[in-house]
């Protein structure tokens, strides 16, 4: 089974233009830095037993058009001891058992969201795929770098697993090519909200939803409640 869960450091630019504002105060640590500890802690536990590939997103600390770099790993010094933690690009390709796995952190998906009538983002996910291209809609509306001879955001080969993260909820789909390739399609929801994250059988490409509202604030505000009642 493979894990999927886009974490997020920082969910808006008025976040990030805050906190560059307080880390360049004397006396204030910026939240960025807090959010950067806390992760490390959480990726020391994840690491120590089972392969973890950590994709950045939109407002995280590293380059803002896509590709996006990989996050340094001085910002986590617990966690990069481990070899089994990898810190990967956004968008990222992988080969695990065999099958290829393929997706970004929801940039391409969420900005064809916002500039056209389509509001499914499996729907969008699977236009992407079929157009094979990831991000047709740079550099219009997204950034991107200024690639001069070679586009690397035209899909080659097709992926078996093709996924996005933040999307607003879970949704999974099968679809088959026109060469009959059998690909997943995987909307990974934003953990900050939803509280969930993916499961995939790699024996049969089947997947699934597993959350973990119970460690939601609002989880936490309910039973402060109950216990004060």
């Amino acid at each position: 089974m493979l894990l999927a869960c886009p974490l997020l450091l920082c969910s808006s630019p008025a976040l990030v233009d805050s906190w560059q504002a307080k880390y360049l105060t004397k006396k204030t640590q910026a939240g960025s830095v807090e959010a950067i500890r806390m992760l490390d802690e959480i990726l020391v536990q994840l690491a120590a037993s089972v392969p973890v590939d950590l994709m950045p997103g939109e407002f995280d600390p590293t380059n803002y058009t896509l590709p996006q770099q990989p996050l340094h790993q001085c910002m986590f010094p617990l966690s990069s001891a481990y070899p089994t933690l990898q810190l990967v690009s956004n968008p990222f390709q992988a080969d695990i058992d065999g099958l290829r796995f393929l997706g970004t952190s929801g940039q391409n998906v969420s900005d064809i969201y916002k500039y056209s009538g389509q509001e499914d983002y499996i729907e969008i996910l699977e236009s992407t795929l079929r157009l094979s291209h990831l991000t047709p809609t740079a550099p219009d509306t997204l950034g991107c770098y200024p690639f001069y001879q070679r586009d690397p955001f035209i899909l080659e080969e097709c992926p078996h697993v093709y996924f996005c993260g933040n999307a607003p909820a879970f949704q999974s789909k099968r679809v088959i090519g026109a060469d009959g390739q059998d690909v997943l399609l995987v909307a990974i929801p934003e953990f900050s909200s939803t509280q969930t994250a993916c499961l995939v059988n790699l024996r049969n490409l089947e997947c699934q939803p597993i959350s973990f509202s119970a460690f939601s604030a609002e989880a936490e505000e309910e039973s402060e409640m109950d216990i004060s009642h």
